[in-house]
């Protein structure tokens, strides 16, 4: 269970009590991201993170909060996504307070300065060019790029080159000061804390967050396709790395757990239909996963998998053949029992750390904007039907929402367009 508490200048705390654990998660989100950027200041919220850990009035440089981070034996990061930015310590529960400090300080008082930015830029490039050169990481890029296209939706997170280099002061500034408001803010607790004395605490040193509503708001996102859509990054690499799939579900839609389900029957675990057939069955692959994912206002279906040049046609007809399966023929309520029994127990396993339980109850929070409890989620997955998933399948497995991305050694679309037709 967890309990939210709005303060008076409108900051949601969100404490997780977990006795059965000697540590606590702080993290810290803000409503904001990518989506919410001007194309010429693509990746300004992922610098802005980067900044956070420069230096504040009390902790005047990077090396004085990692001493102090460090001397708790802490795990601390932050991260940029397209909807959200979050900062995050977790430590030994002797350290709460200390976590919460730290957070507090970085959230309202870095000092941005103009030297630290312009020796920030390189660092955020390298970061860029290490994503690049990581064709499992890249791949998602040139997924959302062929779904959105230009628009913040299809933008990668970080921007490039050329807009990190573009960032000033003065920007950085006008967006912290416009994005990082208490309307904005969520701060969750989980682990084993005194809930009294940390609500005390969270009120002390978050009270103050700035009021005022954001100034940018996120976008309507614009789903233009009219039948299957192929995009390739030509890269010369040892293998090719495909994702294949569907638009879905945003995180509003009630269809969207049972994608979810969806998602893990075909590529959720070894016993799954995509694993079976293409790894075990052809021996094609290593990696062979599927998943159904969700923003606020968007989602996909998809199925990743990496393999042999030689193999990618054969291996892309038979993740396809396996979609078609779905609508062609029922799912056996056995097999439904059986996923379900999965998502469970590796949700389960997965939420006994304290990280772990402050990103689901946070990122629920910030993206639906009513987080479940656990029992709550587990309820929505068990009153998913065969008839349900049959559905979903029928209306997001449809060639106008069917779209292919790959990295690899190839420059001819066409062949995959031909391919993606058969469907």
């Amino acid at each position: 269970m967890f309990k939210k508490v709005i303060l008076d200048n409108g900051l949601r705390v969100l404490t997780v009590p977990m006795q059965g654990t000697n540590t606590v998660t702080v993290l810290v989100l803000c409503d904001t991201g990518s989506d919410y950027e001007k194309k010429e200041q693509n990746g300004i919220s992922h610098f802005l993170e980067h900044m956070f850990f420069k230096g504040t009035s009390r902790r005047p440089g990077a090396d004085i909060l990692a001493q102090e981070l460090d001397g708790m034996g802490s795990v601390h990061n932050a991260f940029t996504s397209h909807e959200l930015t979050g900062y995050f310590i977790k430590s030994g529960k002797t350290y709460l307070q200390n976590s919460l400090d730290v957070l507090a300080d970085i959230y309202k008082n870095s000092l941005l300065k103009a030297e630290e930015i312009e020796k920030e830029k390189q660092v955020i490039i390298e970061e860029l060019h290490k994503d690049r050169d990581n064709p499992m990481r890249h791949i998602w890029d040139v997924w959302e790029r062929l779904l959105y296209g230009d628009q913040p939706a299809g933008w990668d997170i970080g921007g490039d080159e050329n807009t990190v280099r573009a960032v000033t002061r003065s920007s950085l500034q006008d967006y912290f000061n416009h994005q990082y408001v208490s309307l904005n803010t969520a701060v969750v607790v989980a682990g084993n804390f005194d809930e009294k004395d940390t609500m005390e605490a969270v009120r002390s040193l978050f009270g103050d967050v700035r009021d005022g509503k954001p100034v940018r708001q996120k976008p309507q996102v614009a789903e233009r396709q009219v039948g299957p859509a192929v995009d390739i990054f030509d890269k010369k690499i040892d293998q090719t790395h495909i994702v294949v799939g569907f638009r879905g579900y945003g995180a509003n839609d009630p269809k969207r757990y049972a994608a979810d389900v969806l998602g893990v029957l075909l590529g959720g675990g070894m016993s799954s239909r995509m694993f079976d057939r293409i790894r075990e069955k052809l021996g094609l692959a290593y990696v062979v996963s599927s998943a159904h994912e969700s923003y606020s206002n968007r989602g996909f279906l998809t199925t990743y998998i990496g393999v042999d040049h030689s193999n990618v046609e054969k291996t892309i007809r038979a993740a396809l053949e396996e979609y078609k399966k779905i609508c062609d023929e029922q799912i056996p309520p056995k097999e439904l029992r059986r996923v379900k029994d999965y998502i469970r127990g590796t949700t389960l396993i997965g939420l006994e750390q304290s990280n772990a339980m402050a990103s689901f109850v946070g990122t629920e929070e910030m993206i639906g904007g009513k987080p479940l409890t656990v029992d709550e989620a587990f309820a929505k997955i068990e009153a998913v039907g065969v008839d349900d998933l049959c559905s979903v399948a029928q209306e997001v497995m449809r060639p106008e929402r069917l779209n292919l991305a790959m990295i690899g050694p190839f420059k001819d679309k066409e062949r995959f367009e031909k391919l993606l037709k058969e469907f």
